[in-house]
């Protein structure tokens, strides 16, 4: 993307780092220039209107102009779907009672594996178009569903492959420890787990771990995260979900970037994050999609100072969603946290948990031009409708990637 654009006549112009946590700055009546596919400064609309210096001008009616949001926490390379799972919750049988018996999990293991690559790809990509189509502009994608070397392999083959079909960044994570296989013993599954790291540097960008009651154990977190360490990963982790394990206090003492779902941390915990700069990633549309009534400290967090991040958790199992809108929404009314702090976390916190949030995320100087015009003139309706898709048009790196009609002031 070479040629200069000037995006004007702009109702709100959205801006999050950590100089406006743990809200957004709102910048109004003003106007965005974009070079070579960053962002090169931003004018006052007034400015604009009295130059002819920029050639391509595009006038946004008045809507309001957010940072692109940022997946930081997703599974969406996988085969399969888990639908008569979803009725057996509904009917009162447990998330970990369900895996015990070799479903859950499994199931998507079993359909992963069948699945050749080019259809895994394909599933895929059609995903994430439709995740871009409501606005997301980033991802991370885990591994987790081969649970041997060959299909966790597929998948992040996968991943990369993505990563350059869409042109949108990619974080890629190894999460070859999210469950035992039933034909594997335990012990012998994480000593493959350890063995296994060196062969994927190069395919992945991180390390993450499912550390549960039943599953992986914190001192499994210990030993598998101190190797991926030595080995140059990033370090993230499932922990404290479904009952509290001590996960992510090792997690942070031992540098994690991100801890992710939280629902029964500590203060203990949140302090620990806290002193280590780990990211709080939250993920509201689990709790509504399984049923759960617990939730995370997050004002407890806010007032830690630690930062939020907000995902989707894009899976079959226990959040099937593609859409960050819907998070957005779910974090400010579950939580009780204002329509800034949520965009914030959607945006600059979940840029942050995958360590990038000075390359996006914010809408600043210097970053990459992804960005959503909305379809109305006040973010603040992300989070007082729901049910409707505020997206008009998305920009990946200066370049519209979906929409197309004129943006109509609302």
């Amino acid at each position: 993307m070479t040629e200069t654009l000037c995006f004007r006549n702009i109702g709100q112009l959205i801006q999050a780092d950590a100089t406006s946590q743990p809200g957004v700055r709102v910048r109004r009546n003003c106007a965005l220039v974009v070079k070579k596919g960053h962002i090169e400064k931003i004018l006052k609309d007034s400015e604009v209107k009295a130059s002819a210096k920029y050639k391509k001008v595009i006038d946004v009616n008045g809507c309001a102009v957010v940072p692109g949001f940022v997946d930081c926490h997703t599974h969406l390379v996988y085969g399969g779907e888990r639908k008569d799972e979803m009725v057996d919750r509904m009917s009162g049988v447990s998330y970990l009672e369900i895996l015990s018996k070799g479903g859950g999990i499994h199931d998507t293991v079993r359909a992963t594996r069948q699945a050749t690559e080019a259809t895994l790809f394909d599933q895929a990509k059609a995903r994430m178009k439709r995740m871009m189509a409501l606005g997301t502009t980033a991802f991370e994608i885990k591994s987790g569903y081969g649970l041997d070397l060959d299909t966790e392999t597929k998948m992040l083959r996968v991943g990369q492959r993505l990563r350059k079909a869409l042109k949108a960044p990619v974080t890629l994570t190894y999460l070859g420890a999210h469950a035992i296989p039933p034909e594997v013993k335990r012990k012998s599954y994480v000593e493959f787990v350890l063995e296994s790291l060196p062969k994927f540097r190069g395919l992945a960008d991180g390390v993450d771990i499912f550390c549960e009651k039943n599953v992986f154990t914190v001192a499994d977190l210990r030993l598998i995260f101190l190797q991926a360490k030595l080995l140059g990963f990033d370090l993230r982790a499932h922990v404290e979900e479904l009952s509290h394990q001590g996960g992510s206090y090792e997690a942070a003492r031992l540098g994690a970037l991100s801890c992710d779902h939280l629902e029964h941390a500590t203060p203990k915990d949140i302090q620990a994050m806290h002193a280590a700069g780990t990211v709080a990633v939250l993920m509201p549309g689990v709790t509504l999609f399984l049923g759960g009534t617990k939730q995370p400290l997050v004002h407890s967090m806010l007032d830690a100072r630690v930062t939020l991040a907000l995902a989707t958790d894009c899976n079959p199992g226990s959040c099937p969603t593609y859409n960050m809108q819907t998070v957005i929404y779910l974090a400010a009314n579950l939580y009780r946290i204002t329509p800034g702090q949520a965009l914030a976390a959607a945006t600059y916190g979940a840029a942050k948990a995958l360590g990038h949030h000075r390359l996006y995320g914010g809408l600043l100087p210097g970053q990459r031009a992804d960005f959503n015009i909305l379809k109305t003139g006040d973010y603040r309706d992300l989070v007082y409708y729901f049910g409707e898709n505020f997206i008009d048009q998305t920009y990946l790196g200066g370049k519209r990637v979906t929409g197309g009609k004129e943006p109509a002031g609302f």
